[in-house]
């Protein structure tokens, strides 16, 4: 027997009609959320990309802030101002220096369809103020608003002496010799008389550095201050500690220390003196010479086998000076030289840089920029060593000689060594190597930290400008 079919079922025209609607309803809410993640996936890759290059404008702005710095550099090498800021807009009268990188009409891509340039604004662009520079960074992308970085940076020099006794090499101590510091200018006016220094201004402000080699300071040295050494050095024997105390402080010793040393730049002025051997005057300047017109300077220049070696003044027929000693060509003999009671003396108001490759010594009771302990400030003498050779010169400062200084000398092997009651050396010293015995103390002065020396120029301040009355100060110097 034939089995009977299932009838089929049958749909309304409503139900399918409802079928359709829920099916359109669906594929629209399917439609709905495609196109709202396409957004939303859009406006993240938007605003990655925004974020990507609002890091990339930090770059771009410091490459402008980089350009300013190297001009800042040649400049305290002693390049011309002019020279040095070739390719800027300056103002000669303002001290401003105005440039835009990579320049004016063109741009860097920095990304797909995206360009930037930064604009660079200077104040004191000759060093001679607080130099300040502002860098605009300019990110223009493909979308969006364009993207500004506004930084600004404030520059303060550098100083050859802003440690106390710094080695390329090594530090050796024999017996009890003393390292600490004071400040003779605490005011930072070089017009007011200097503090001298005595037990009741010492501070332990003294570092003591190797950058090369390592610290030896005997069994009894005594570094009111810090001890540094390069990774590869140590620190051996005495004592590095603050005040009120002798005891050891490990705290106080790091590993991690380096240093540079630029090459000593020698003047060339138009207007000098030759200084021959046999007729060296004991008084500089002369009540006859002339300063260099462009700066105001008396420079001298020595000739072979003239020193200075007899009591010496500066500044006693014409007060209050600038004076040059250049010595360049006593390599291997000596350039200044005091046994006995000689003596060289700096009169307040005046000062003296020397610039030699010859060697300096104080022996017995020579004493060399003062007739007391600290009676000058200690820039009113900075000695430049100039020998291209380690150990290619020496100073020496033996019995109950004196030196108050700034030395620099990178190449030179410094030895004090003590022997009298009043041994002393009071300034900074940067040596080859320098060693210490018997009884020699060494006070550095901290106020040559503060001097300007041709070290360069170091970042004081940074600070991003973000804020509109920020920005609305340099916004008119940036609209070029």
């Amino acid at each position: 027997m034939k089995t009977p079919s299932r009838p089929r079922p049958r749909f309304r025209r409503s139900q399918r009609g409802s079928l359709l609607i829920v099916a359109m309803m669906l594929c629209g809410i399917i439609g709905i959320s495609l196109v709202s993640y396409y957004k939303l996936a859009t406006t993240a890759l938007k605003g990655a990309s925004r974020s990507v290059l609002s890091l990339s404008s930090v770059n771009v702005t410091e490459m402008g802030l980089e350009k300013a710095m190297a001009c800042f550099y040649n400049i305290s090498i002693g390049t011309a101002s002019a020279t040095a800021w070739s390719g800027w807009t300056l103002d000669t009268t303002a001290l401003t220096a105005k440039a835009t990188f990579p320049t004016s009409s063109t741009s860097w891509t920095i990304a797909p369809n995206t360009t930037a340039q930064v604009k660079v604004y200077v104040q004191y662009y000759d060093g001679s103020g607080t130099p300040i520079v502002v860098a605009k960074s300019i990110i223009t992308p493909p979308d969006g608003p364009v993207i500004y970085k506004w930084v600004k940076i404030t520059l303060s020099s550098r100083s050859l002496f802003s440690n106390g006794l710094v080695a390329r090499d090594s530090v050796s101590w024999v017996g009890h010799p003393v390292a600490d510091s004071w400040d003779s200018d605490p005011d930072s006016n070089s017009a007011t008389a200097a503090i001298a220094y005595s037990a009741g201004v010492q501070k332990a402000g003294c570092t003591v550095g190797a950058v090369n080699g390592s610290i030896a300071l005997g069994a009894g040295g005594d570094v009111y201050g810090y001890s540094k050494t390069g990774a590869s050095g140590t620190t051996s024997g005495g004592s590095v500690h603050g005040l009120g105390t002798t005891t050891n402080d490990p705290t106080r010793i790091s590993t991690d220390f380096t240093a540079t040393f630029p090459a000593v730049t020698v003047p060339s002025p138009t207007t000098f003196y030759s200084i021959a051997s046999g007729s060296v005057p004991t008084d500089f300047p002369r009540a006859t010479d002339s300063p260099n017109a462009a700066d105001g300077t008396y420079y001298y220049a020595f000739g072979i086998g003239a020193s200075i070696s007899s009591t010496t003044t500066i500044g006693t027929a014409v007060p209050n000076n600038k004076v040059v000693f250049i010595m360049t060509n006593h390599s291997g003999s000596s350039a200044i030289s005091f046994t006995g009671s000689r003596s060289l003396t700096i009169k307040t108001g005046s000062s003296l840089k020397v610039y030699t490759n010859g060697n300096i010594s104080a022996h017995g009771n020579g004493l060399v920029n003062g007739t007391t302990a600290g009676a000058n400030q200690c820039s009113a003498l900075l000695i430049y060593g100039t020998a291209t050779t380690a150990g290619g010169q020496s100073i020496l400062v033996g019995g109950n000689g004196q030196l108050y200084a700034g030395i620099y000398a990178p190449n030179a092997s410094l030895e004090l060594k003590g022997g009298g009651s009043s041994g002393m050396v009071l300034g900074s010293v940067v040596a080859n190597t320098i060693s210490m015995n018997g009884g020699t103390d060494f006070h550095y002065d901290e106020a040559l930290a503060r001097l300007s020396t041709g070290a360069g120029f170091k970042i004081s301040e940074w600070r991003e400008l973000q804020s509109y009355s920020e920005r609305a100060t340099y916004s008119s110097n940036l609209s070029f």
